[in-house]
Order: structure tokens, then C-alpha cells, then sequence
């Protein structure tokens, strides 16, 4: 299917000022993001912490830790299940510090993380991923991080610091529980690959929470020198198939509701939509319906070539 005709010509600022100078676009089943650049190629990234497998039979269902991170730029806490999915995981970050030059103590609850994730409930400083008290093996934590399997937290580290240390082990709302309760630990000085946290994930229930717009990006693993930022996402738009920019920044995106066994689902068919950052913050904030008709049925491609919009 092919549309004739001049693109509407109003007079806007660019959608991304940096676009032309390596920002790609990704597109998944419900939202767009922009992947910035530059970034050389993640290099083989290995853990400067993995424990072993920690359960209920584990000796007060902690490990502890202490490692050498002098030099680092960033730490990364990583939680993931031991194999049998991650129902019950829930897990705790407890007394985590920094050691700096001088022997000096900071509690790393006292740092903003720069992102962080987990998949059921939310990460917490001083509350497990419930929002309840921190306990392990019945015991209070004194401060830490909450969290749930799978999930990992991010820091940027101080300039000077030498050492990371903490207590990391289960907490009692995962292990009052009758099943699951079985993770590992691992921390990392540089971004993890995707391939190791992929291998790692067992599967398993979790929180629907954790898919929504807010969350998305938070859940990408995005390599060094890279950032991930949400640009559009639902209800804007629902199944985008495809997505092509135009030489103004807009992007025209496929958007399917009708599709094989959904069809009619929709009844005034499938859009075409121009979606446009009028600020320059990077977020979609207008939103052009350019065609949408019932004889649109499930398009799979589009190309934007001057001012001619070819529909496949």
C-alpha cells in the first residue's frame, strides 16, 4: 500500500538534537526507546564477586563480602535465581559500604543508585522488595538494599574508594514462605553482559509491575558507553511492527491491532502514527494520526522517502 501527498509541514524543533549523531532507535511489543551512542563493544565482563548457591540451608542464609574495587568507575549488585525460578527470592543487600582511601566508611544506602530493577516488587533502601523489614535468618538488618531475584542495581563509585563491602542474603519473606528461596550473588565493577543474565534466569512468576512504561528501560541491559531512554510507549501507541524517521527527527511508526486472529479487534483498522518531541527532552509529546482506515490490515513496514510514505 503506498500514500501520495506533502507531509504536514508544520514548523517544529528537531526530535533529537544528538539523533544525527548516532542515537538508534528500538522498538518492542508496546514502546519505543533511543539507544545513544557512542560505545565500543562490550568486552568479556567477569564477576570480582560470585557466591555460591544461597538457600534456606545455607549458614544463616548469608554470604559475607569483601573485595578489592580500587580503580572501578561503577558497581553493579546482581541477584539472581538459583536455577528453579525466582518465586520466592527475595533477597537483601545488608550493611553494604564503601571503604575509601583513608580507611573511611559509606554506607552505600547514603548513594543514589543510577538504575535499578527487579522482578517482583521493588528495589527499596531499608525495606525489603515488599516494603516490609529487612530480616535475615530472623535477625534485623541493620540498614541495605531490598531486592527480588532476578535484579541488578547500579552505582556510580566515588572517586578513591577501595573496597565494597557487605552482608548479602535472604530475606525472611522469601524463606517464611514454603518453596523457592534459592539464589545467587554476584558483583560486578563493570555492566554485566546480557548473555550472563540470561543464562542465570531460571524462569518463574513475577511481578506484571515490573513491564509497565516506567519500568521498561530500568530492565534493559545496555552495553558500556550506551544509555537506553524511553520515548514512547502505551497508550500512545500499542503493537508498533515497524518505525521509520523522517529528515525532520519525527518517527512514523506501524501501529497493528488487527492482526491474524485479533482482527477486528480494532474497527477503525490499524494507524499510522507520527510521534514528535516538540521540547527536545527526548520524549515523544505529540502525536499525529496521519492515516488509519479499515482496509489497513496488520502493516509490517514503512519508508518515508521525501514526501511519499510507502505502507508494506
Amino acid at each position: 500500500m503506498r500514500f501520495s501527498g506533502r507531509l504536514p509541514s508544520r514548523s517544529i524543533r528537531r526530535l533529537f538534537g544528538p539523533f544525527r549523531y548516532g542515537a538508534v532507535l528500538l522498538m518492542s511489543a508496546s514502546a519505543i526507546g533511543l539507544l545513544w551512542a557512542p560505545a565500543s563493544a562490550q568486552r568479556g565482563v567477569e564477576p570480582a564477586f560470585a557466591s555460591k548457591l544461597v538457600s534456606r540451608d545455607t549458614k544463616g542464609h548469608a554470604v559475607e563480602i569483601d573485595i578489592d574495587v580500587a580503580g572501578a568507575k561503577e558497581l553493579y549488585l546482581v541477584v539472581t535465581d538459583g536455577g528453579d525460578g525466582f518465586a520466592c527470592d527475595w533477597a537483601n543487600w545488608a550493611e553494604p559500604r564503601l571503604v575509601g582511601e583513608k580507611g573511611e566508611t559509606t554506607k552505600l544506602t547514603e548513594l543514589k543508585w543510577k538504575s535499578a530493577r527487579a522482578e517482583w516488587g521493588q528495589v527499596r533502601v531499608n525495606k525489603n522488595a515488599g516494603g516490609g523489614a529487612m530480616k535475615i535468618g530472623g535477625k534485623d538488618v541493620e540498614y541495605g538494599i531490598g531486592t527480588h531475584a532476578n535484579s541488578v542495581i547500579a552505582f556510580d563509585l566515588p572517586a578513591g574508594t577501595k573496597r565494597f563491602k557487605a552482608r548479602a542474603g535472604l530475606d525472611n519473606g522469601g524463606t517464611d514462605q514454603g518453596g523457592g528461596a534459592t539464589v545467587e550473588f554476584f558483583v560486578f565493577t563493570e555492566a554485566p553482559p546480557r548473555q550472563f543474565l540470561a543464562k542465570r534466569s531460571g524462569g518463574g512468576g513475577g511481578d506484571s509491575d515490573q513491564r509497565d512504561p516506567e519500568n521498561a528501560v530500568a530492565g534493559l541491559d545496555v552495553y558500556d558507553g550506551l544509555e537506553a531512554t524511553l520515548f514512547a510507549s502505551e497508550p500512545t501507541l500499542t503493537n508498533p511492527t515497524n518505525i521509520d524517521v523522517d529528515h525532520r527527527g519525527r518517527v512514523w511508526v506501524c501501529d497493528v491491532a488487527n492482526y491474524r486472529g485479533h482482527n477486528g479487534e480494532r474497527p477503525e483498522g490499524d494507524r499510522i502514527l507520527i510521534l514528535e518531541d516538540t521540547d527536545g527532552d527526548g520524549r515523544s509529546d505529540k502525536t499525529i494520526v496521519y492515516y488509519q482506515g479499515k482496509e489497513l490490515i496488520s502493516p509490517q513496514g514503512i519508508c518515508v522517502l521525501g514526501n511519499k510514505v510507502i505502507v508494506s
